[in-house]
């Protein structure tokens, strides 16, 4: 489960536009003439994303892939009907065929080619093939159809770097579908509150308070400590530890210094050192995982380490704000309660965070297709149509067996569809129209927005164990209110580099990474001084990082400010 969460909301395109479009669907009557806008037989492809994950969602509202309200929509409005290009369930299968299509010189009309390891090297194949339409002119106004200003502001939200992988020769050939990064970001530190209640404590705000708590969490009984850390403690992502933030280092991101060179931020010897000496001394102290059992370097993946959270051994745990093991902490402790504060810089300063890349999946029109505005006008009618509750549902997580056999639950809908903070920048807007439901003033609701209220009240309100949470989320200085004054005072930092593996990536990067992940934790533990960290960043660079960066440098120069 990779990034399960940018997955699930890349994913929302394709439900609310693209997703619903996959048939050619049944005889509309009488066809429009081509002046009137009728764009017949689109080929699409799209990725697992709408067989894997969601159809057990769709199933649940009474829809099936050809049938349901949105793809309806989209013949009434836009006249836009659609044949799937290639239709199989098997993720494998269908980036195969997907690939075999494009080395013979095949491409649908519209393509999703995919997200990080699939989808860049298709987008390369197809532009090596000629197969790519270009859309720099639905971008610069100069062709009859553009963007909307909505849809250009979504954009700029995401940055320039955007288009990078998808930019040949000066040329913007994809559509990029945005992240929203500012709603997956993992820039929280979550507190078991009950245990700062016993310890007579506050929620820190400094390292020094935070490193305080640590001890007092310790200090509670056999077993116990701070922080929980996983192995991928050093990667972005879904287990990356804040503490890195915190000291605005970012090990595995390529980051952009005052000569516009990109460099690899486990290089800037400066913050990483200065994480790596507080994270030795709290191993030295026991404050974060560090028996043999449960350890840096031999746990698991983000469900092992969310495991000692809610199992009642750490009190501490990073990450974002729709993650699994709330529910699961209360589940297996009822009396349990979490709150939550958004990661601090440790200098007092403003705190950067790691962010999601803004684009992992990108949309390719065929430079034969004889519509591509077609593809133009699916990008602004979803954001025409993305907020309206006609067309989204509750979403129930889903629930596998843990190392014990248990039922878990993946993840935790803290939010709900109608008010998901991914589209709803304005918490007092979504406040208010949950308390509208409460009271009864529901005139202006349509019957699929009551429906959906009327399953989120029951699911979070009524004797569920995401009953205390959710009072967390929407109470006055909780969640919700953290995470918009988040977005507003937070630097958010993404990579620079996210078009795949260069030549020297893919002969010396496998060696390279688990070295500087390994002298890390020999640092943490103790067995070396912070200084070994000069050596290891040394070695980086003699055993193939020099190489790297040239080739990272090269690509980086040949698409910005294009």
């Amino acid at each position: 489960m990779k990034k399960l969460l940018s997955v699930f909301l890349a994913a929302l395109l394709v439900f609310g536009v693209v997703f619903t479009l996959t048939s050619c669907g049944e005889d509309p009557g009488v066809e429009p003439t081509r002046k009137e806008g009728y764009y017949p037989n689109i080929t699409l492809t799209l990725s697992n994303l709408s067989y894997v994950q969601y159809t057990p969602t769709l199933q649940a509202m009474g829809w099936t892939i050809i049938d349901n309200p949105v793809y309806d929509l989209i013949k009434k409005e836009l006249g836009i009907r659609f044949k799937l290009d290639i239709d199989v369930e098997d993720i494998e299968v269908y980036f195969d065929k997907l690939s075999a299509g494009i080395a013979a010189g095949n491409l649908a009309d519209i393509a999703c080619l995919g997200d990080d390891v699939f989808g860049i090297p298709n987008l390369k194949e197809c532009e090596k093939n000629g197969l790519l339409a270009d859309l720099t002119p639905y971008y610069d106004g100069t062709a009859d159809v553009t963007f909307t200003d909505e849809v250009f502001e979504h954009f700029e939200r995401g940055g320039e770097d955007v288009f990078y992988p998808g930019t040949f020769d000066g040329k913007i050939k994809t559509i990029p579908w945005l992240t929203d990064s500012l709603g997956s970001t993992y820039g929280f530190l979550y507190f078991r509150e009950d245990w700062l209640d016993e310890a007579n404590m506050s929620v820190p705000t400094t390292l020094d308070e935070l490193t305080d708590v640590m001890r007092a969490f310790k200090n509670r009984g056999d077993g116990c400590y701070g922080l929980v850390m996983g192995t991928g403690f050093m990667a972005s992502g879904e287990n990356h530890c804040g503490v890195w933030d915190m000291f605005r280092a970012y090990p595995f991101e390529w980051l952009e210094n005052d000569k516009g060179e990109l460099y690899l931020g486990a290089t800037d010897l400066g913050p990483m050192k200065a994480a790596l000496q507080t994270l030795q001394s709290w191993y030295n102290e026991g404050l974060i995982n560090s028996s043999e059992d449960n350890d840096i370097d031999v746990i698991g993946g983000l469900h092992y380490y969310s495991a000692e959270f809610w199992n009642g051994k750490a009190g501490v745990f990073s990450g974002s704000t729709s993650m699994g093991f709330i529910s699961n902490t209360i589940k297996k402790n009822p009396d349990a309660k979490i709150v939550t504060t958004p990661l601090f810089a440790v200098d007092g300063g403003t705190v950067g965070i790691a962010a999601e890349n803004n684009a992992f999946i990108f949309y390719g029109v065929n430079a034969k297709c004889k519509y591509p505005e077609a593809a133009v006008k699916l990008y602004n009618y979803y954001f025409d149509i993305n907020g309206d509750s006609d067309y989204i549902e509750y979403f129930t997580p889903p629930v596998y067996k843990d190392d014990k056999g248990e039922d878990t639950e993946g993840w935790a809908p803290i939010q709900f569809y109608p008010l998901r903070t991914y589209f709803f920048t304005d918490v007092d807007a979504a406040k208010a129209q949950l308390e509208d439901y409460r009271t009864g003033n529901v005139d202006h609701f349509t019957e699929a927005q009551k429906k959906a209220y009327e399953k989120y009240l029951e699911a979070v309100e009524n004797t569920t164990y995401k009953n205390y949470w959710t009072v967390q989320q929407y109470k006055e200085g909780g969640v919700l209110d953290q995470y918009y004054d988040l977005i507003e005072t937070a630097e958010f930092v993404r990579t620079k580099f996210f078009t795949g593996q260069t030549p020297a990536m893919e002969q010396y990067g496998r060696e390279l990474e688990p070295n500087l992940i390994n002298a890390a934790i020999d640092i943490i533990k103790g067995k070396q001084t912070v200084d070994y960290w000069d050596t290891a960043v040394d070695a980086w660079f003699d055993g193939g990082g020099r190489e790297i960066t040239a080739e990272v440098n090269e690509w980086w120069q040949s698409v910005k400010g294009k």
